[in-house]
């Protein structure tokens, strides 16, 4: 690919843009001939006729139509120094050496598009990482949530029961006995053989006398 500097500004033919350090203007196809065929001839002056038949080839357009273009170019340049210069009863010219041409080589499309592929597979994966680390973080949260949960309500139950069994233990009777608290604990030979009328037995299978 083939642009043109002029200092820090750069014409680039197959875009069709002229690009300073302000903007980038856009150039309609019939400028973008005339402003390369006047570089590539620079030191030469080339005849409104000529510029005609460069920029619009084949068409018949009125003379005017090169006078647009050339000021449209002269907007684009941004700057006080007149590249394209007039040259009365003649034509127009630009100074020798005024644009510098350099050769690009572009980048192969198959590159290209492997390094787009590659970029977009490393941002896909991050993503899908990301993703899958989201998902079993808030499964976790999730197990941690209900976990907690239910050993809360077994924690609550149990204390319910163990303060209700207190305050109003199960009871049966037994040889003219009242046996409260944890009965399915309850072994019969271990009741004490002269005891109260009532009894109490805690968690661990222990026998008292209720006062």
């Amino acid at each position: 690919m083939i642009i043109y500097k002029h200092g820090n500004d750069i014409f680039e033919p197959q875009k069709s843009a002229f690009r300073t350090t302000e903007s980038t203007t856009k150039l309609s196809a019939s400028e973008t001939k005339v402003l390369q065929y006047l570089i590539e001839n620079n030191g030469e002056i080339i005849t409104r006729e000529k510029l005609l038949e460069i920029g619009w080839p084949n068409k018949v357009v009125v003379p005017n139509s090169l006078n647009v273009a050339i000021a449209n170019l002269r907007k684009a340049f941004k700057t006080k120094i007149e590249i394209i210069i007039t040259i009365k009863g003649a034509g127009f010219t630009i100074a020798k050496n005024t644009f510098i041409q350099h050769t690009i080589q572009p980048e192969p499309i198959s590159l290209v598009n492997e390094e787009m592929d590659a970029e977009k597979s490393e941002k896909k994966s991050i993503s899908s990482h990301n993703d899958g680390h989201s998902i079993s973080k808030s499964k976790r949260q999730l197990f941690q949530t209900v976990s907690f949960s239910v050993s809360a309500v077994v924690v609550f139950t149990w204390v319910t029961l163990w303060v209700s069994s207190w305050q109003s233990p199960p009871c049966i009777s037994f040889n003219e006995q009242e046996i409260c608290g944890n009965i399915e604990l309850l072994n019969l030979e271990d009741l004490p053989k002269t005891a109260s009328r009532s009894l109490y037995i805690d968690f661990k299978g222990n026998i008292y006398e209720a006062q």
